[in-house]
């Protein structure tokens, strides 16, 4: 199966849209706990800075201005905290504290985000939130906490959740794939199981795993059905078989007594002419017998046992040549494109008897002065049989009916035939797995004419 249909496969899509689900509740369950882990660092940080402002506030109420000096400079001169602090006059000159520089930009009380030179790495900036509040008679005092280290921490939590959800996704598809390719391969087996079947090999059935999922219950059924069928096809061929084998000998005896009665020298014209009439009426139900016989013998698919190399060239060429004379006496004119070889591998009798009943329709169809085509050709690397007349020919909406058993346009019921000609045609076009095309010849209203074309495999 090429990777464009495997796309294509239901197995595949169902597989692709419970990815899909499971991708999102992975999506959502993970954005969900990386929402709460950088909400938990968020309001970590800003506790901290509280506590630590209450407390300042508290030292100045009880120790003054000197107090909460002596504590800022106490806590900023410690290296291993990652708070800072910084108390100002009123024109942000910093008095005590461990921030360098006062924050840029217009800034009153309140909380804020600021860049800090790093002490490890000169020239780099980190990152920091603080709060500022007014310190009465002395200026402002800024308390915030460094949050490069926390930043970075969310930012591979992140990254983390970004990978776990890439090898969900991955393993998922991969899980799918190998998944629906299992379907598939399964689902492909049954397909090439019932091609087999199509093309003939009836006793062919699809193979059960024994793992009794729905595709095994379903396999099941249908070698049931089959079974059913088969048996259904056997009988009826049977009897068509053997209605036809016992109705066609004493047929024959029939015909053969009446041949001989008709050598009675005693016999008047009329009695001689009936007796012309029956032995006519026996020889058509001789022929339709000899028909249901070799399109039951076609559609068995018995007739591939004597498939040979058979150049279709040649045999048109022979079949049309005894025709010839029919179509002279009819007023017809006849042509034969074959260039040898045209080989195709198939039943050489079968194949005569197709190209007999073509020519046959065509000549019986056309009109004085008309003209009759066959041909036999390789076209785009396949073999090509094409008869061709100047008759009435078929509407288009009926060409598919009239390749049924016994079907007769109303404009042809008083001719000649018993409406199996193009059925046999239609039989071994599929013995042979040919495709069979019915057209019109020519682009006239009035007798647009037939062209039937067998286009067999390369």
């Amino acid at each position: 199966m090429s990777r464009f249909n495997f796309l294509r496969t239901t197995s595949f899509r169902l597989a692709a849209f419970h990815m899909g689900v499971f991708t999102v509740s992975i999506v959502v369950v993970l954005s969900v706990v990386y929402w709460f882990t950088a909400g938990f660092i968020n309001r970590h940080t800003e506790d901290t800075v509280l506590r630590e402002v209450e407390e300042l506030s508290t030292v100045l109420n009880e120790r003054g201005l000197m107090g909460l000096l002596r504590v800022v400079s106490e806590r900023a001169s410690d290296g291993r905290t990652d708070m800072i602090y910084a108390l100002t006059s009123p024109s942000h000159d910093i008095i005590a504290g461990n921030l360098a520089r006062w924050p840029s930009g217009d800034i009153g009380s309140g909380w804020i985000e600021f860049d800090i030179k790093s002490r490890k790495e000169p020239g780099r900036k980190r990152q920091a939130v603080g709060v500022i509040l007014p310190v009465p008679n002395v200026g402002w005092l800024l308390v915030g906490h460094d949050m490069t280290d926390r930043y970075l921490l969310r930012g591979q939590l992140l990254t983390g959740l970004i990978w776990a959800v890439s090898l969900a996704i991955a393993v998922g598809t991969l899980g799918a794939v190998i998944m629906s390719r299992r379907v598939s391969e399964r689902i492909e087996s049954i397909n090439r199981t019932i091609d087999r079947i199509t093309a003939g090999s009836f006793a062919d059935r699809m193979q059960v795993t024994g793992s009794g999922d729905e595709i095994d219950q379903l396999v099941t059924k249908l070698n049931r059905m089959l079974d059913e069928i088969g048996r259904l096809m056997l009988g009826m061929r049977q009897v068509t078989d053997n209605v036809a084998h016992d109705l066609r000998t004493p047929l024959s005896r029939l015909r053969a007594r009446l041949e001989l009665a008709q050598r009675d020298q005693t016999l008047s014209d009329g009695q001689y002419t009936t007796l012309e009439q029956a032995i006519s009426e026996i020889d058509r139900l001789l022929g339709v017998f000899n028909a249901i016989l070799t399109i039951a013998a076609a559609e068995s698919g018995r007739a591939r046992d004597d498939f040979t190399k058979v150049d279709l060239a040649a045999l048109a060429a022979e079949v049309a040549e005894l025709y010839e004379p029919l179509a002279e006496e009819r007023g017809l004119s006849m042509d034969v494109t074959a260039s040898s070889p045209v080989l195709v591998q198939g039943s050489r009798q079968l194949l005569a008897q197709v190209i007999s009943n073509l020519i046959e329709n065509a000549v019986k169809y056309s009109p004085e002065g008309g003209h009759v085509s066959v041909s036999a050709a390789v076209a785009d690397g396949r073999p090509v049989l094409c008869v061709a007349d100047q008759g009435p020919g078929i509407p288009a909406g009926q060409r598919e009916k009239v390749l049924e058993r016994f079907v007769r346009l109303e404009a042809h019921r008083g001719t000649p035939g018993h409406g199996l000609g193009l059925s046999l045609v239609a039989a071994v076009a599929w013995l042979h797995d040919a495709a069979l095309h019915l057209s019109d010849a020519r682009d006239d209203p009035d007798a647009p004419g037939l062209k039937v074309e067998l286009r067999f495999r390369a």
